[in-house]
């Protein structure tokens, strides 16, 4: 028997999990405008409809609970699009460990371009970390960053240059701590 996540209501929206749900209220918490399963797609002869398209980053954001899912889909999508493909895997991360590893963080699939020849999946992960949400302290913009690589070199772009990008906490917090009312 397979174990099938609880579908998950949250500001009109019925979401198919709740992590998914989680993901929202860290949207929303952190002020990133998103649209929840806007449109489906056919990639070559698969179907898929992405999670969360986030208008702001001009990127679509998939939950993944675990790792049982297919990468190489979600690689064709980015390069048939365009445009950048966020993947979330597991849960929300825990803003306590004070640090982006492995674990926490996301996989941004970058679409390939004509000049890449290896055929396999392009990612943003970089010196062993993984990209998280990180907000500037100096201008209070939000972008997906590598949280080390970032901080080496000298943070947001605003120009501040006492500015410092850091983890979204709030909106981790948020998103973890929120509790849904159980419907059938």
């Amino acid at each position: 028997m397979a174990i099938r996540p609880i579908t998950t209501h949250y500001k009109g929206y019925k979401f198919r999990s709740r992590l998914e749900a989680r993901w929202a209220v860290f949207f929303d918490t952190a002020k990133i405008k998103w649209e929840y399963e806007v449109q489906g797609f056919v990639v070559d002869a698969d179907l898929y409809l992405p999670d969360f398209y986030l208008p702001e980053f001009h990127c679509y954001f998939e939950v993944k609970g675990s790792d049982e899912y297919d990468m190489e889909l979600l690689q064709r999508f980015a390069r048939e699009i365009g445009r950048r493909v966020v993947v979330a895997q597991g849960p929300i991360p825990d803003p306590g460990e004070g640090t982006c590893g492995d674990e926490i963080g996301l996989q941004v699939l970058l679409p390939l371009d004509a000049t890449d020849c290896s055929g396999g999946i392009v990612d943003h992960t970089s010196w062993g970390y993984k990209d998280m949400f990180l907000r500037c302290d100096g201008c209070d913009r939000v972008a997906i960053m590598n949280e080390v690589y970032s901080s080496m070199k000298g943070a947001c772009s605003c120009g501040d240059e006492g500015s410092r990008v850091m983890p979204l906490s709030d909106a981790l917090t948020a998103a973890r701590a929120a509790r849904f009312e159980h419907r059938v």
